[in-house]
């Protein structure tokens, strides 16, 4: 089984502008509109889990992110499970 990477909160503005990856906000839908990583799709923790996840594109990179990475890591490894190439950002988005 292919276990989930891990990253630095800090490196996902590296792939910013990476049309291979999607950046996935964790956060619910009132701290993603208090500030989100650019380019960033919100889909709250809950959701991703048990619904959005098969509509996801299986052929691109999915970069996780929260508040503090609990949510990323717990998410990450499902979807990696699921057959996506996943990266968990460690750290996360705080206010």
């Amino acid at each position: 089984m292919k276990e989930l990477e891990t990253i630095a909160f800090r490196e996902l503005d590296k792939y910013k502008n990476d049309k291979s990856c999607i950046i996935i906000d964790l956060r619910s839908k009132e701290l993603y509109q208090k500030g989100h990583v650019d380019g960033a799709w919100n889909i709250p923790y809950e959701y991703l889990v048990e619904e959005a996840w098969n509509m996801l594109p299986r052929e691109k990179l999915l970069l996780l992110y929260c508040e503090r990475g609990g949510a990323a890591m717990m998410a990450g490894r499902e979807l990696t499970e699921k057959g996506f190439s996943v990266k968990a950002a460690v750290g996360g988005f705080e206010h």
